[in-house]
């Protein structure tokens, strides 16, 4: 059964059922390379059938996943048990759809993924040359086509070329990922050349422990990537409601932030494979400003969350709360050499894990280190350190922000999960706690 012709099937069904309905039926087409030793010891490919189904029903809402090939009564049995709900402060009805089908499609990605070939990934991000190297390739075709009670009737294709490498020399790491619609061997090539850079440049430096306090710090487009997703985790509508977000009280045109911060949401922009031209309300999306030179552009809506301020969806729809498609950091006026000059003396921090907040009214974090750790003296490296906890407040950090750098890397992996364009940022000032 095609996806269009399973999406009828329950939208047959649904009738009758509920007030309001949108059936996405999503086809997932994926290769998987993992490395370990710097040898291959992995490859999976597989098909997934994902069939996602928003149902309303006098101001009571349900959102259902279904991994079956063949859902229908499944979908049926679940709407059945929608008026059993109380009714959702959070209900609005569904908009009129405006946005348009969009693909943002490699047909080399898409055969690969439908044909479950991976010897071409393993000869094409060849990582023979650097030793002890472990990581990950992933390719990815997504299909998705929606059916709803508004009228929507649109779809949108997408592929994804996305991995991470991290390089052991002796005690030393380094670590680097990308991503791209596109299959572009170069990129991951590039990434993987990052990462034996910083682990060839670690083992060559003497060890040394880093006393606790607060320095000036290099972010890689690693960290930042992490912690610029945060930020603009902050920026939905859904992060006020329930109390996580930092940005609770501002207004559109306060100044949160550097006027070197410019923070956006791109849905539109076709490198990435949040890539979008309606979101799952069937909204048309368009590239906005989080964050632009320093001032904040207003909040992400759906047409809940707008319904509760009198707004208007910004076309970043979640079915139920609203939600962040790619983004992207502009460019500063460093050149990558330039950075550690500028740095003079501080601690590059190369790569993150672990983000965790004890507070997010207030934006107060920490995050651990991984891999290579800088110590930088008079804009030199002199040291590497073992892991420490990075520490501060999300409106510091951002309002703290010195310079950028020029060139601009395509981040996605474990702490970046939504695809982003970022370059390395350079703070003032930040919490640096060593690890025991």
């Amino acid at each position: 059964m095609s996806s269009r012709s399973l999406a009828e099937s329950i939208v047959e069904r649904l009738r009758g059922l509920v007030d309001e309905y949108i059936v996405a039926i999503a086809t997932r087409d994926s290769i998987m390379v993992k490395y370990a030793n710097g040898e291959v010891t992995v490859t999976q490919a597989w098909r997934d059938y994902i069939v996602s189904v928003y149902m309303a029903k006098a101001g009571r809402i349900a959102v259902s996943t279904y991994t079956s090939r063949d859902p229908v009564d499944a979908v049926a049995r679940t709407a059945t048990l929608v008026e059993k709900l109380q009714p959702s402060p959070l209900y609005a009805p569904l908009p009129q759809p405006t946005g348009k089908p969009s693909s943002a499609m490699d047909p080399r990605v898409r055969d690969l993924s439908v044909a479950g070939d991976a010897v071409r990934i393993v000869e094409d991000v060849d990582v023979s040359g650097y030793g002890n190297v472990a990581g990950m390739v992933s390719l990815e075709y997504n299909n998705v086509h929606m059916l709803g009670s508004n009228g929507l009737d649109a779809g949108f294709e997408v592929t994804s070329f996305n991995g991470y490498m991290r390089v052991f020399r002796g005690e030393s790491s380094g670590q680097w990922a990308w991503v791209s619609t596109g299959y572009e061997p170069r990129l991951a090539l590039k990434a993987i050349d990052k990462a034996w850079e910083l682990a060839n440049l670690c083992s060559t430096l003497p060890l040394e422990r880093v006393e606790s306090g607060t320095y000036r710090v290099l972010l890689s487009p690693m960290v930042a990537g992490n912690l610029m997703e945060h930020v603009a985790f902050a920026a939905s509508a859904g992060s006020v409601i329930f109390g996580l977000s930092f940005l609770q009280g501002r207004q559109r045109g306060d100044v949160i932030a550097s006027e070197k911060l410019t923070l956006k949401d791109v849905p539109l922009n076709p490198s990435l494979p949040g890539y979008r031209s309606l979101d799952d309300e069937g909204v048309a999306t368009r590239d906005k400003a989080i964050v632009e030179k320093g001032v904040f552009g207003g909040f992400l809506h759906n047409t809940k969350t707008a319904k509760l301020v009198g707004g208007e969806s910004t076309g970043n729809a979640g079915w139920v709360l609203p939600r962040v498609f790619n983004i992207e950091v502009e460019g500063g006026s460093l050149r990558e050499e330039e950075l550690l000059e500028a740095l003079g003396d501080g601690v590059y921090a190369t790569n993150n894990w672990y983000t965790r907040f004890q507070n997010y009214l207030e934006g107060v974090f920490s995050t651990v280190t991984r891999d290579a750790l800088i110590v930088v003296r008079n804009g030199k490296p002199v040291a590497c350190s073992r892991r420490a906890r990075l520490t501060g407040r999300l409106p510091e950090l951002i309002a703290n922000i010195e310079e950028l750098s020029r060139e601009r890397w395509p981040i996605q992996w474990w702490e970046v999960d939504t695809p982003s364009i970022v370059p390395h940022i350079l703070v003032s000032k930040l919490g640096v706690t060593m690890e025991s």
